[in-house]
């Protein structure tokens, strides 16, 4: 445990600096370009969420975990063959889907901004689409790779990038300057984190030649991954695509994409429904949900994620698994509440000063929102062992499901409650998500809860009940937000729990004398 929350702290730190950009991001484009714009810039977005894992051919979590079973095996050759055969297909792949873009453009802005006239933003957004796709592949690598300190340096570079960009270009150029800085960002996006992967790949290297023999503190050779990777070969000049590894590489993408297709593509239909029923401007509005959900989320799962999916590939016993996903889950869900309750406290104040007062009807919607990532975090970890265990079935099928609950629940609900409609189908798809993961994790490994998370879990699920019955619209209501958080805090955080975190908060305002000083 000591270890995941160190690591997810380090991997925390350095995407503070993400959120404190896109907060920035989002100021300036609410201020300069207002709803209707950031509806439109959201859109082009959800497009791009769309492209970018189609480029990649969802190949991200296979990548992920096959180099985490070369690591174990000490294989680095092996290692190389994976990065090279991922990422020339999906500069292939990329490339394609960009000029596709481009070619289609005009009925692409008629479907996504019912406007003909806005092609350009599509064709110009296309330009990122094979440059993201390498980029977020190579972050998968360096999951795989372990690599938790470049993980969070590559995050404040980009997040640096953002800040430098957008601002001069959105204030100069307007939305055309927005949508160019999504270009530009993308593509030191792409230099940064080949640099990155680049040293990461040495420094195994180095590391398995001088230790050769040697177990990988990643696990043991009963990963399901260890046996889908074909035997190393004898050494011999590299080709870009390795065939013996087409397979295995593209049965796990096929999954990953579905799983991802049915999150994002789902999302993309909902949005362009919302324009053709509501406008543009309803759809700035549900950005500010979007927005804070994409900020703290990945932050939260994927820091997880990183640190947890090796171990599990590693595990040989079930109850091994059931313990890491214990202590997953307990963090996720401290975290997550913790951090969308403070937010719900001060959202009469947040909103006003991130965005603008014209963004205020996003109250009406932000507690359904937070507690459909509550039963988001739950859904991820209790599904957080299909693929290193190498279930992809499942994790295929019950995302499925996650995006036919999602699509309709929002149509049978749009005419009737309008905006929220989105909202509240995204609570009851995680919902059915939490479900069905926790059902099989149950069954397949036993797996359970404990007392100490099932209070944690009652408790999250009452404070967010009670800010979708009374949301804080006013400076008074802030303050009694913070005291429910503060209660909810004292009921659930364990006294081990507050002093480690005393500790650090101590340890950072007083670091202890080094060695050198005595």
């Amino acid at each position: 445990m000591r270890r995941l929350i160190q690591s997810t702290a380090l991997l925390g730190i350095g995407s503070a600096a993400t959120v404190v950009a896109a907060i920035l991001r989002a100021k300036v484009l609410a201020a300069l370009l207002g709803p209707q714009g950031t509806g439109l810039l959201a859109q082009l977005s959800t497009l791009t969420a769309v492209l970018v894992p189609l480029a990649t051919l969802g190949l991200g979590n296979g990548v992920t975990a096959m180099i985490a079973a070369a690591r174990a095996r000490g294989d680095a050759f092996l290692a190389g063959r994976v990065r090279s055969t991922a990422l020339t297909l999906s500069w292939m792949v990329g490339l394609g889907f960009a000029l596709l873009a481009a070619l289609t453009s005009p009925w692409l802005a008629d479907a996504l901004f019912h406007d003909r006239t806005k092609a350009w933003v599509v064709l110009i957004g296309a330009a990122a689409v094979p440059l993201s796709a390498i980029s977020s592949l190579r972050v998968s690598i360096l999951q795989g790779y372990e690599a938790v300190k470049s993980m969070a340096k590559l995050n404040a570079i980009i997040a640096a990038a953002t800040i430098g960009t957008i601002a001069p270009l959105a204030w100069f150029f307007g939305l055309q300057g927005a949508v160019a800085a999504l270009v530009v960002v993308a593509a030191i996006y792409l230099v940064v984190s080949g640099r990155m992967v680049a040293k990461e790949a040495r420094r195994f290297e180095d590391v398995g030649e001088g230790s050769e023999g040697a177990v990988s503190p990643v696990g043991n050779l009963s990963s399901p991954f260890s046996r889908e990777i074909p035997p190393p070969p004898t050494p011999r000049p590299r080709t870009r695509i390795d065939r013996a590894l087409l397979r295995p590489l593209l049965r796990y993408g096929s999954s990953a994409l579905l799983v991802g297709l049915s999150s994002t593509l789902t999302l993309l239909i909902l949005r362009s429904a919302l324009v053709s029923k509501l406008g543009l401007a309803p759809n700035g509005i549900y950005q500010v949900c979007v927005g804070i959900s994409g900020l703290y989320m990945p932050l939260i799962l994927n820091s997880i994620t990183a640190i947890v999916w090796p171990q599990i590939a590693g595990h040989a016993r079930d109850e091994e698994t059931n313990v890491t996903m214990r202590e997953a889950l307990r963090l996720a869900v401290l975290l997550q509440t913790l951090i969308a309750g403070a937010m719900l406290a001060g959202a009469p104040l947040w909103i006003p000063i991130f965005y603008s007062g014209k963004f205020l009807p996003a109250l009406d919607l932000l507690p359904l929102q937070f507690l459909g990532d509550y039963f988001r975090s739950v859904a991820w970890v209790c599904g957080i062992w299909l693929v290193p265990k190498n279930r992809l079935r499942p994790w295929v099928l019950f995302d499925l499901v996650y995006g036919v609950a999602m699509l309709v629940t929002f149509w049978l609900l749009v005419d009737r409650v309008g905006l929220r409609s989105i909202v509240i189908a995204y609570v009851v798809a995680h919902i059915s998500h939490t479900a069905l993961h926790y059902a099989l994790a149950r069954k397949t490994l036993g797996f359970h809860l404990g007392p100490d998370n099932r209070r944690l879990l009652l408790a999250s699920l009452a404070l967010f009940a009670g800010f979708v019955a009374f949301m804080p619209r006013t400076l008074p209501g802030a303050g009694l937000g913070i005291l429910a958080l503060a209660a909810w805090a004292a009921l659930v955080v364990r006294p081990s729990e507050w002093l480690a975190v005393w500790r650090k908060v101590r340890v950072t305002i007083v670091p202890p004398p080094s060695a050198d000083a005595n």
